[in-house]
């Protein structure tokens, strides 16, 4: 997320496209990193149901745990990337919609709405897998503020809009 620009003056509809590229790029890293989920802890876990299960195969338990997590990696980078391409994507729908009547104005706004709910539930599926995989959330820092960040200037965009509206034709 480093190559997001700070700067004090408006966020254009590029920089938003510009950003949501950034937020994509970096939710790929982070699935290529397997989510930075720690080893160690999954080692605990497995070691954790032997101790309950001692009558189990320790193979057998060791398979599954490891079964458990890279199915859940699998999953949670399908969604991630899905989620994280819904963002650029919508806003792309939303940025070729020149309102002239009240329909189309009200679709751009809901192109928006989806890109900005892309946003937080993007937001929500890092959370779940830092807490429930044993990732390093640190290492999730810069990109759910780069993904609050990207929801705050899609708002600002959905406010800009209301320009449109002295326009519109009945």
């Amino acid at each position: 997320m480093s190559d997001i620009k700070k700067s004090n003056r408006k966020e254009s509809k590029l920089e938003t496209i510009h950003n949501a590229y950034a937020i994509r790029r970096a939710v790929t890293k982070l699935a290529e990193n397997n989510f930075y989920i720690s080893e160690a802890k999954i080692e605990n876990i497995i070691a954790e149901k032997i101790k309950l299960f001692p009558d189990d195969d320790k193979k057998r338990i060791k398979e599954r745990t490891y079964d458990y997590f890279k199915q859940q990696i699998n999953r949670s980078t399908n969604r991630v990337i899905e989620l994280a391409c819904g963002i650029s994507e919508h806003l792309r729908i939303a940025n070729t919609i020149f309102p002239t009547y009240m329909s189309e104005f009200e679709e751009r706004r809901i192109e928006m709405d989806r890109a900005m709910a892309c946003c937080n539930a993007l937001q929500d599926e890092l959370q779940y897998i830092g807490e429930c995989l044993y990732a390093d959330l640190n290492k999730y820092t810069n990109l759910v503020l780069g993904i609050q960040k990207e929801f705050n200037m899609i708002k600002a965009l959905r406010q800009s809009d209301n320009r449109f509206l002295k326009n519109i034709k009945k």
